[in-house]
């Protein structure tokens, strides 16, 4: 990741800190009915792993709006389908070196709010992202064999050479949400991100921390 996009991620997350700081500090307004960080982490397509952060403001109980930082490592999109990484081992402990693309998503996004219980809730969003990350590309090698008693190792049947990419995407998602208290829930949903260097679909789980929103119990 270059300098430029570690600076454009630290001023995201200052922003994502600051709007968290500013408006809990002001309290819950009628416009703002529901003010929370999410932090999660899931699987996706391209054998992806990612995790993200962010806050989620629900306005009159009808809309909802996000402004999200999301990393993700995954498979190549053009990897060939013979391709072999590295393997080996070293003091008896066995490796496999297998390529991955970085990914990072910076999306702002917004749509609508559902109640579906008295303490759940769903909201369908889309948005724009900035999307930086790696394209890789694959040159076939000969493969070379070592063998040091204690170490051994295969080389790939590719090398491969990765170029930092920078785009605009089209994000969009679907999660459902619960608080189990006044300021503390959890969520799940899926998302799918369009962009010209890799588009990943997937899944994640996440924690919600902040005005839950929660409906207090009628006493009797």
């Amino acid at each position: 990741m270059n300098h430029t996009n570690k600076t454009l991620i630290s001023r995201t997350f200052l922003c994502i800190m600051s709007l968290a700081f500013i408006i809990t500090a002001t309290g819950q307004t009628k416009t703002i009915n529901k003010f929370y960080l999410q932090g999660g982490a899931g699987l996706g397509t391209h054998e992806s792993g990612s995790y993200d952060i962010g806050i989620q403001a629900i306005f009159k109980n009808k809309w909802s709006a996000t402004l999200s930082y999301q990393e993700l490592s995954m498979s190549p999109k053009n990897k060939p389908a013979d391709y072999q990484g590295e393997t080996g081992y070293a003091l008896f402990l066995f490796y496999s070196d297998e390529v991955t693309a970085k990914m990072n998503l910076i999306n702002l996004t917004a749509g609508r709010y559902f109640k579906l219980g008295k303490n759940t809730w769903a909201t369908t969003e889309a948005g724009l992202s900035y999307v930086s990350g790696e394209k890789v590309s694959f040159q076939h090698s000969q493969v070379t064999s070592t063998n040091l008693i204690l170490f051994a190792s295969t080389s790939s049947n590719y090398t491969t050479t990765k170029e930092n990419k920078s785009s605009v995407g089209f994000m969009m998602k679907t999660d459902v949400n619960w608080a189990f208290s006044s300021f503390m829930g959890l969520g799940a949903g899926v998302f799918a991100n369009i962009n010209s260097i890799q588009s990943p679909i997937g899944f994640h789980v996440k924690l919600l921390v902040g005005n839950m929103g929660r409906e207090k119990k009628n006493r009797k």
